[in-house]
């Protein structure tokens, strides 16, 4: 074996920053660079496309965790029997945590007085627990209690949250019981029986899951995130707590949604904020921050849900990636009722793959050293401490859910998402994308739980952050044109006017196809042929809806003759392009065109009039 050491990088020339941006923007055939290798969030933050070291330098690394993390299922089934037996089972096979939504105001749940019965045969010292309590924190609380007090349990063996969160509560349903301060206080009594009883629970949960919800940038949940354990710190410390004791009393939720990047960056920077905060409170001794992922009900899809159980499986890796303590994984069919044993058995299956199979639990801070993740976490972090300071500066979580700028700042920020997702720049898979319209529904899911009846008077009222999922608006259509089905026994429908053979016109028929089919109307294809051919199948097709499909030199040769001649035929004409005699063709009788990043909610609301007019 020869001593001679073999040295491979001395035989390459060093590479730099310069030389690789030479050979991309060689590729690049002179399109601009920035705009083609630098895409933006929806909080400005530029994502490269490619990190070094100098982007990292000086990056401060987030509290370090064991890669490990709890495996947690969601329970809300009013059948108390049934919900017992669906926990049981998720712990005998591979759950090790359990969260609780209660029934509370207009929410159905596990009403509190029965959570002994829905614990039967649960032990409490082997998984941990989660309450969902909503505006019956009290009620959950002494119920949660007064068990884990009648059974015996070592104290320092039983692991959860009580989940009490007075002003999200406030930011997602509009109102508590009574007002926030006395809430508040109420709360505070509660988290010091828990620190006198010297349980190993927190009180307190931080959730950002309903600013999520509304639309919230990345930047802004996680400023609401921290701005909200804030001002639990201050009632507990004026509650007569040490502000150390206080901060193990707090608990923190976050979304993670399908953004891999972002739900790692924002769950790092989540660390690094509460850390500075409770280094500028002068909390010196260790106070590790609590936090948990729930996968993003935003992102989820009635429409194709099978698409979600991806979803769900990029979210779960980034959060899990990113160092959250505990992760919920929602079912694949969530919003379509109570899940089935199936679904739950899919949520299950997707944390554990990715724990035990793919080893992710064996690696601490996986993201610790990519300069891509360390400089996206630097500076997501840096603008949600300036949406922090924000919050701040105008009095708090509460003052800016009084005043309704919270509540502004969420719409604005669904907006920009609405708009995207109208143009399809956000894509939703199954449903502005690649929509299966024939799809068969699920028929295994049980039936949503209806409101529940009884619902006690507010003692303060506000206006409630939005709830919306990304598909709702392709769905609404969808849905149109179920009842179209339903009721007239067809959908509306487009011919695609298939011009010439299918090297001319397939690429944008394709496109066609699946831009109308995302709003459940109906496609058509065409055989392509000539014009007569072209004209003599939109008749036989019944359609009011034609769509133009060739290339453009197809489109200079033949559109112009074909469209007046579609058009005296009754035909609502589309165009697929943006070709250079689109003057022309409007004359002639073109309505629209189609194309990347038209307003396709738009053109579809349209189409759906036009389909639905009577001759």
């Amino acid at each position: 074996m020869s001593d001679k050491a073999l040295i491979l990088a001395g035989e390459f020339e060093a590479a730099s920053d310069e030389m690789w941006r030479g050979l991309v923007e060689k590729a690049l055939g002179g399109r601009d660079f920035d705009r083609v290798m630098t895409s933006s969030t929806y909080d400005e933050i530029g994502i490269k496309g490619l990190y070094t070291q100098t982007d990292t330098a000086a990056a401060p690394r987030p509290a370090l965790k064991n890669g490990e993390w709890g495996m947690v299922v969601p329970h809300w089934n009013p059948d108390v029997a049934a919900t017992n037996a669906a926990i049981i089972e998720d712990l005998e096979r591979g759950a090790t945590g359990i969260a609780l939504r209660l029934q509370a105001g207009r929410f159905p749940g596990i009403p509190a007085e029965k959570c002994v019965d829905a614990l039967e045969g649960v032990y409490l010292n082997m998984a941990s627990f989660t309450l969902i309590p909503g505006e019956e924190y009290a009620k959950g609380a002494d119920t949660m209690l007064a068990l884990l007090e009648g059974r015996s349990y070592g104290k320092a063996d039983v692991q959860g949250s009580l989940g009490v969160d007075p002003l999200g509560t406030l930011a997602q349903t509009g109102r508590l019981i009574e007002g926030a301060e006395a809430a508040l206080e109420k709360a505070a009594a509660i988290a010091n029986r828990v620190k006198e009883g010297r349980w190993n629970i927190r009180t307190f949960t931080a959730d950002s899951g309903p600013y999520h919800m509304a639309g919230a940038t990345e930047a802004q949940e996680l400023g609401l995130l921290i701005a909200t354990g804030v001002s639990y710190l201050r009632v507990l410390v004026d509650a007569g707590m040490h502000l150390s004791d206080a901060a193990r009393q707090i608990s923190f939720s976050m979304a993670a949604d399908a953004d891999v990047s972002l739900t790692i960056a924002k769950f790092r920077a989540a660390r690094l904020m509460w850390a500075s905060v409770l280094a500028e409170c002068g909390v010196s001794e260790a106070a590790p921050m609590a936090l948990s992922a729930v996968s993003s009900l935003r992102m989820v899809s009635v429409k194709d849900p099978w698409v979600n159980i991806l979803r769900s499986t990029a979210a779960c890796f980034g959060a899990g990636v990113g160092g959250a303590d505990t992760i919920c994984v929602l079912p694949h069919d969530s919003m379509l009722g109570m899940s089935s044993a199936f679904a739950r058995r899919i949520a299950r299956n997707v944390q554990i793959i990715l724990q035990e199979e793919s080893g992710l639990s064996r690696v601490s801070d996986p993201a610790a050293g990519s300069y891509a993740f360390e400089s996206i976490t630097l500076d997501l972090s840096d603008k949600a401490w300036k949406y922090f300071q924000k919050i701040e500066s105008n009095g708090g979580v509460l003052a800016g859910l009084r005043t309704g700028a919270i509540q502004a700042d969420m719409q604005d920020a669904w907006n920009m998402r609405r708009m995207n997702i109208a143009k399809r720049k956000d894509a939703v898979t199954g449903v502005s994308e690649f929509p299966d319209i024939d799809e068969k529904p699920i028929s295994n899911v049980g039936e949503m739980p209806s409101e529940p009846a009884d619902i006690a008077e507010a003692g303060e009222e506000v206006a409630a952050v939005a709830f919306h999922r990304l598909a709702e608006d392709f769905e609404k259509l969808r849905y149109y044109s179920d009842a179209c089905l339903e009721e007239a026994g067809k959908r509306p429908s487009v011919y695609l006017a298939n011009i010439g053979t299918a090297a001319d016109y397939t690429a944008r028929s394709t496109f066609a196809k699946n831009f109308f089919e995302a709003g459940g109307i109906k496609a058509v294809v065409g055989v392509g042929g000539d014009a007569t051919a072209v004209a003599d199948g939109f008749k036989a097709s019944g359609a009011k809806l034609v769509v133009l499909c060739s290339s453009d030199d197809k489109y200079a040769q033949r559109a112009e003759a074909l469209v007046r001649s579609l058009s005296e035929a009754g035909g609502y004409v589309y165009l697929a392009g943006r070709p250079a005699n689109a003057d022309e063709l409007k004359d002639a009788g073109v309505k629209d065109f189609i194309f990347m990043g038209c307003d396709v909610l738009e053109v579809l609301a349209q189409a759906h009039v036009v389909a639905g007019e009577k001759a």
